[in-house]
């Protein structure tokens, strides 16, 4: 059976091409709507070439994991991969406050630094995915998923 073109370009265990995939679509993701807050702060009138290629990217990336999904058929292994999401996730919200240093939601965005709206609108998206991740767990993800945390939180508390 010939591979799917997209997911042709992604080597390695399903697992890993899965969380590469996933990464690479959530990094669209912030990435166009960090092209669009700057565009609306900025007051452009007009579509940018930049808008138009991160939202093929998003396009791209959401086809090529439609393409692997179908190619997961495994409850197991689909298990793994949002056990494993949510994992990296809850990573990135904990860097949360070292990225956004002192930065409030109460301040204007008209006079934060592009560094700091892109942390920010990634801290967003980054807490939507999980909440939708960990919403969508079934009984035996989420005790997987706690004893997953638990054991990070045991491997912190030794280190």
């Amino acid at each position: 059976m010939e591979a799917k073109p997209g997911v042709r370009r992604m080597h390695g265990p399903p697992l890993e091409c899965a969380l590469q995939g996933l990464q690479q679509l959530s990094y669209a993701r912030i990435a166009r709507e960090f092209h669009r807050a700057r565009q609306e702060r900025d007051d452009l009138l007009s579509p940018s070439d930049v808008m138009d290629e991160a939202h093929r990217r998003v396009l791209h990336w959401e086809r090529v994991l439609a393409e692997l999904r179908l190619l997961l058929d495994d409850p197991r292994q689909i298990a793994k991969i949002k056990i494993a999401r949510a994992l990296y996730l809850r990573m990135l919200l904990e860097s949360a406050p070292m990225r956004l240093q002192s930065w409030s939601d109460g301040d204007s965005m008209g006079n934060m630094p592009k560094s700091h709206l892109f942390e920010w609108i990634s801290y967003d998206f980054e807490r939507l995915e999980l909440a939708e991740l960990e919403s969508s767990m079934s009984r035996e993800e989420a005790a997987c998923y706690a004893l997953a945390l638990d054991a990070r939180a045991s491997s912190m508390r030794e280190e």
